[in-house]
């Protein structure tokens, strides 16, 4: 079982980290910072996944993970199309006009959250991290809605 633990560190390592990279553009050294906090998630991950929490990963365990993992990376990877496709003047980040032209914003209609609840370093646009915490905020309660109907 040592191995399973050891790989799935390794694959959730790699996971992390590739989604941590494309997620933040920062300056070199904020790399140990960004390793710390792999390693961190890695851990909580395999917390998550250690269902009967034994301190090891079954095999059912973990391609339940892995499963779960990948349909993560799924939707982050449709996310980040969605993005670029909303980011219309190709500046890497969703700006007050283009903010205006998503969908879930049209959908709230008067009752849609200003740009600013999202912008957590107030820069006056939408990195994708911010966009996904937009997405997470509102997309469930328009599925809510949808299945209300």
């Amino acid at each position: 079982m040592m191995h399973s633990r050891s790989l799935a560190a390794l694959v959730l390592g790699m996971l992390m980290t590739q989604g941590a990279q494309a997620q933040t553009r920062k300056p070199a050294t904020a790399a140990a910072p960004a390793a710390s906090a792999a390693k961190d998630m890695a851990a909580e991950t395999f917390r998550q996944w250690d269902k009967n929490a034994d301190g090891q990963l079954s095999l059912p365990e973990f391609r339940a993970g892995w499963q779960q993992a990948q349909a993560a990376a799924q939707l982050q990877a449709q996310l980040r199309r969605q993005f670029a496709t909303l980011d219309t003047n190709h500046d890497g980040a969703i700006d007050a006009g283009e903010y205006g032209n998503l969908v879930l914003i049209k959908n709230a209609g008067k009752t849609a959250p200003p740009l600013a609840r999202f912008d957590a370093n107030a820069d006056g646009k939408l990195a994708f991290g911010e966009y996904l915490k937009l997405v997470e905020t509102l997309a469930p309660k328009e599925a809510a809605k949808d299945a209300a109907k």
